[in-house]
């Protein structure tokens, strides 16, 4: 089940997330004005966001050793973080570690969307769609799955998840993102072809 579904408490803050409102996924919302049951789906949002604004120091000081070893979800934060504060520098660590959280947690959402992307970031396209294809009803997990057959040049691919996302998200936000990121895609492949190719198709 999607934690972030149009019908659950979550829909504003991961809105502002997926508008690349960051500031105020950071400022306008807090863990004590959701259910205990969301706090940490809120928690991993708020890394996220901090992550897209470059405050990687921070989220990775935030999580300590032991909430790590205990927890894949803070792990996998704090996983992405160092990823990307590190780069190619120490990038074999960060992948490292995400590839041991893709094998012993491949089931947790946080895990699968964060190490999938270290993954895919990395080149290993294969084992981040493996692990996104875990996903149990995720319009996160179908996005970044669309992206990366998107980047492999698999518009094919990409159009089934999107078909895929339309069927689960019906009107949410992020399904029409998938199918504009695809949209955009098939127009300008249609642009690259030679005029003959072309013939009335595009």
């Amino acid at each position: 089940m999607d934690p972030f579904s149009p019908d659950g408490e979550l829909v504003n803050i991961h809105t502002a997330f997926v508008q690349g409102q960051y500031n105020n996924v950071l400022n306008d919302f807090s863990e004590d004005d959701f259910s205990s049951s969301n706090a940490l789906p809120v928690r991993i949002l708020q890394y996220r966001a901090q992550c897209a604004l470059g405050q990687y120091d921070d989220v990775i000081g935030a999580i300590s050793d032991s909430d790590a070893k205990s927890n894949p979800d803070l792990a996998a934060a704090r996983t992405f973080a160092s990823f990307l504060k590190s780069g190619a520098d120490a990038e074999g660590n960060a992948v490292s570690e995400a590839e041991r959280l893709a094998e012993q947690y491949g089931d947790n959402l946080t895990v699968e969307l964060l190490c999938g992307t270290v993954l895919a970031r990395v080149g290993k396209a294969e084992q981040a769609v493996a692990l996104l294809q875990k996903h149990q009803g995720s319009l996160d997990a179908v996005a970044l799955l669309a992206q990366i057959q998107l980047s492999l040049n698999r518009t094919d691919l990409a159009v089934k998840e999107a078909k895929g996302a339309r069927s689960m998200g019906q009107d949410a936000l992020l399904v029409n993102l998938i199918e504009s990121w695809v949209g955009m895609r098939q127009v300008r492949s249609c642009l690259l072809l030679p005029q003959e190719v072309l013939g009335g198709v595009c």
